[in-house]
């Protein structure tokens, strides 16, 4: 149901049942086993702020892949932003609207 919060208790034991997925796509997006647990963290705490109401557990992982891309998408800048200021500006360009929620455009 559109629009709908998604309870807390059922939003933690669906991020669960995600977790050995998350993990994966957070390791081959950050190419490192160590950092992808900072991106999954990352990722509960934007996507448990205000997380919409999905009835199919698909579109739920869905979601919550994109918000773990992105969230690992900005660690990756950020670390670029270290090694080289100028090229992290043009790469961060496309991040700057990442907690747009889709259904409000």
């Amino acid at each position: 149901m559109k629009g709908e919060q998604e309870r807390p208790e059922i939003f933690a034991q669906r991020f669960l049942r995600s977790y050995r997925l998350l993990h994966f796509i957070a390791c081959r997006v950050l190419g490192d086993d160590e950092i992808a647990p900072i991106a999954i963290q990352n990722c509960w705490r934007t996507a448990s702020r205000d997380s919409p109401h999905f009835e199919y557990e698909g579109a739920f992982r869905s979601w919550l892949v994109r918000v773990l891309i992105d969230e690992a998408l900005a660690i990756l800048c950020g670390s670029q932003r270290q090694k080289n200021p100028t090229d992290a500006i043009v790469k961060t360009a496309f991040l700057s609207d990442r907690t747009r929620r889709p259904e409000l455009d």
